[in-house]
């Protein structure tokens, strides 16, 4: 009895150590996850121009206790609340260190780029960014002056942001894919500026049977006609948010912000309607 009494004092000792070793090991932190900083990196929450490229740079090293090593790092991309990207890349070191390039989203969309570190012992570290994408300034032209008129007057009702000139009805058809849009008097629409594809200018125009009709689109703005008048060689455009073939009731110093068939931006600025509102003078910008 006496032995076995000894050798029963000796396993539970063996046991105890051996929960206390567990017990300390379980209390290890987990690894050390930062982001690389300095020129050319981006390392905290930032805005960034659209259609652009970045650089985010991770550092993730062992818990220096532990020393277990890194098993994994994950890559999660979101958007709108949903992942679009999810990652998961194998390591197996000690210390580990790379450079993801990502690409900018489109203006006004914000997401979070996040990552987690892991290690043998299932202890992780986290760290994130959140990524706010802004427009950039696009190279545009100003044409000034612009004179049209509506249906069978002296000046010319179609124009083309590609030639900046103004044609009348027999050049327009001659020119079909060159004209973005055009202006007229209408009965019940009023002075109305319209894509090529819109119906009622189809009819007032009866240029049904024309073979290209430039689907041009148009929104009203709040852009007031000083803020036009400013706009030098650069501008960053609002989002364009409409898919309307016309504007119609267009009074002097309205701006109106187009979608030409092409994807470019511009802006039209009424600088005067005659009283009977069939013969207009305009100013345009385009993006380049």
């Amino acid at each position: 009895m006496k032995k076995l009494s000894i050798f029963l004092i000796a396993s539970l000792s063996v046991i105890m150590i051996i929960s206390s070793c567990k017990k300390d090991d379980e209390n290890y932190g987990p690894p050390t996850l930062n982001f690389i900083g300095g020129e050319g990196y981006v390392d905290s929450d930032a805005t960034v121009a659209e259609n652009t490229y970045f650089k985010v740079g991770i550092s993730a090293v062992a818990n220096i206790e532990s020393n277990e090593k890194l098993s994994t790092l994950q890559l999660t991309r979101t958007m709108f609340g949903i992942v679009y990207t999810d990652t998961t890349l194998t390591i197996n070191e000690n210390t580990y260190a790379i450079d993801f390039e990502f690409n900018a989203q489109a203006k006004g969309v914000v997401e979070t780029i996040a990552f987690k570190v892991t290690d043998k012992a299932g202890k992780t570290a986290e760290k994130s960014l959140v990524i706010t994408y802004e427009a950039t300034a696009e190279s545009v032209a100003k044409t000034t002056g612009i004179n049209m008129g509506s249906f069978n007057d002296d000046f010319g009702s179609f124009y083309s942001t590609t030639t900046n000139q103004v044609y009348n009805i027999t050049t327009a058809s001659e020119n079909q894919s060159k004209i973005d849009f055009l202006f007229y008097k209408g009965s019940a629409n009023g002075p109305t500026i319209a894509s090529p594809a819109d119906i009622q200018a189809n009819t007032v125009y009866a240029i049904e049977n024309w073979t290209t009709k430039n689907a041009t689109m148009f929104m009203e703005t709040s852009i007031s006609a000083s803020d036009f008048d400013a706009i030098g060689d650069e501008y960053t455009f609002p989002t364009f948010e409409n898919s309307s073939s016309d504007i119609n009731q267009i009074e002097a110093n309205d701006v109106i912000m187009f979608q030409t068939v092409d994807n470019r931006l511009g802006l039209i600025k009424l600088n005067s309607i005659n009283s009977r509102g069939d013969y207009a003078i305009i100013d345009v910008i385009v993006s380049q």
